[in-house]
């Protein structure tokens, strides 16, 4: 592979498009896949006897009603933290993808105007 090659390859991809809907599948199981396992992980940890088991995650029932600190709650929160992810996903590749053709836009405007001569 020659030198050019290797150059448009990097470049190919740096500006590479990121497929929203993959992108936020993949943020969906990730965020679900997280508050899964740590949800289960406290809840297999337990707590002292008149202690709640994992009061600081409890809170997570703010934003994601009818989530609990349980085995159940776990499938809960991940069904939820899942939406989330998902939509946090979407959004981030959709200003990603904004952000790279604002740039590639700006780099052909000044590619074309390195043509045009003042004098």
């Amino acid at each position: 592979m020659s030198l050019d090659d290797r150059g448009r390859l990097v470049l190919a991809w740096a500006f590479a498009r990121l497929d929203r809907p993959a992108f936020a599948l993949a943020s969906a199981a990730t965020f679900a896949a997280v508050i899964f396992v740590l949800t289960v992980t406290i809840v297999l940890k337990g707590a002292p006897p008149g202690v709640a088991v994992g009061p600081n995650l409890a809170h997570l029932a703010f934003y994601f009603p009818g989530y609990t600190v349980t085995f159940g709650g776990a499938f809960v929160g991940a069904t939820y933290a899942g939406a989330a992810g998902a939509a946090w996903g979407f959004v981030l590749a959709t200003l990603w993808n904004l952000a790279h053709a604002l740039l590639l836009a700006v780099i052909r405007v000044r590619a074309q105007l390195s043509f045009y001569s003042i004098d």
